[in-house]
């Protein structure tokens, strides 16, 4: 005979028996919310260090293991894209950008900001190719086939990993190829009596001995118009037969001005050409923080800002400066800053220098180009290393023996 329990009794097991199951699946709820909310404070900290937010969230959501933190180094990343043959890249430019290039005989150019540019009457038109004999310089000491991000990186690059020097620098190899230029990345010697920005003077010299122009550009300087020929810059800018070199102004505020209130010209990007008063403008250049010729250059070898300091406040007070004269400004506008600095009159438009977001040019570039063009274009540099790449490390300033 069964015995039949009182009803309180029953709904109090019945109770205890929920209550069994609830307090475990809280828990468990609880437990995911603050591993949630965790990961979105994470999120929330991120800005310009390389780590895009729909990474992150790829690394809540799934399944597999999340990627590095960005304060451990990352591992390279697998090619994801297909890479098309190396050798056939060269017809793969040209059909992407032959059609578009802009005439170096046309008169004007429009922006896409609408800025409308017109070469004036009566300046000197580079209406024949350059080719090979201009030369698209980069040069930076830190590069290394040890980083995982950088030029000499045998593994395919995407935009979550690859650094903005890098992306800086694919960005003057392709404007380089594009227009039938040559192409060199050195790794710089270290410089043992002055800051590291020295070298670049040293190395445009050598540079101008093999080549008749050299356009230097710091690794954060970009481009803007890979259609745009620089021989139609040149021309533009009031560049003559017998200029020297030629440089952006920077932002014309105090901190930018010499002692006499001159704005300095910005040594991130230079226009360079060959000639025996250009080489003896570069040795007195180079030369500055001795203290022979200018006494007082001397602490500019450490002091900021470098050898820019020591060419605005000394070198270029040697020389004519104007349009078709021997030491050219190109105004801010064109050459220096970028479109989203507060000073609107320095916007980047045909050459944008990011000072302070070095990070952008990986940005600008993905912008511009796919994946499997970025990745093919990085494989045509490696296939090609022996000619693009001079390992300089080595060598002792003053680089008199460097063929470039």
């Amino acid at each position: 005979m069964g015995v039949s329990l009182p009803r309180r009794l029953t709904g109090g097991r019945r109770s205890f028996a929920r209550n069994r199951f609830v307090v475990p699946i809280a828990v468990i709820l609880a437990t995911a919310l603050m591993f949630y909310c965790s990961n979105l404070y994470r999120m929330s900290l991120l800005r310009y260090d390389g780590v895009r937010l729909d990474s992150m969230w790829d690394s809540i959501t799934s399944t597999t293991s999340p990627s590095p933190s960005p304060s451990s180094p990352p591992k390279p990343p697998k090619l994801e894209v297909p890479v098309s043959d190396p050798t056939n890249f060269l017809k793969k430019v040209q059909a992407k950008f032959n059609s578009t290039i802009h005439s170096v005989h046309a008169d004007t150019f429009m922006t896409v900001e609408g800025y409308n540019y017109t070469i004036r009457n009566g300046s000197n038109r580079w209406t024949e190719p350059l080719g090979q004999r201009l030369l698209i310089l980069d040069a930076d000491s830190r590069v290394s086939e040890k980083e995982i991000d950088s030029m000499l990186t045998p593994s395919p690059l995407n935009d979550d990993i690859m650094s903005g020097r890098t992306a800086g620098m694919l960005n003057h190899f392709l404007y380089a190829l594009i227009h039938g230029y040559d192409y060199r990345l050195v790794k710089s010697p270290p410089m043992t009596d002055r800051h590291g920005t020295w070298s670049k003077v040293s190395l445009i010299k050598e540079a101008l001995k093999t080549h008749d122009y050299v356009v230097f550009l710091d690794a954060d300087a970009t481009f803007q118009y890979y259609r745009l020929p620089y021989e139609w810059l040149m021309s533009m800018w009031g560049f003559g037969t017998d200029s020297l070199v030629a440089m952006p102004e920077d932002p014309n505020s105090p901190v930018n001005q010499d002692s006499k209130g001159w704005v300095l010209w910005n040594t991130g990007f230079i226009t360079a050409q060959q000639s025996e008063r250009t080489q003896e403008m570069f040795e007195r250049w180079e030369n500055c923080p001795l203290g022979e010729r200018y006494p007082e250059c001397k602490h500019w070898a450490y002091d900021w800002a470098h050898e820019q300091a020591a060419f605005g406040a000394f070198v270029r007070y040697e020389y004519e400066v104007g349009k078709g004269k021997d030491m050219v400004p190109i105004p801010c506008m064109d050459g220096n800053g970028a479109n989203y600095i507060v000073d609107k009159k320095c916007g980047g438009v045909f050459v944008a220098h990011h000072w302070f977001y070095k990070d952008l040019p990986t940005r600008e570039l993905y912008e511009k180009l796919d994946d499997s063009f970025v990745v093919d274009l990085q494989n045509y540099f490696h296939l090609n290393q022996k000619k693009y790449y001079v390992d300089a490390s080595e060598y002792t300033y003053p680089l008199n023996d460097l063929k470039i």
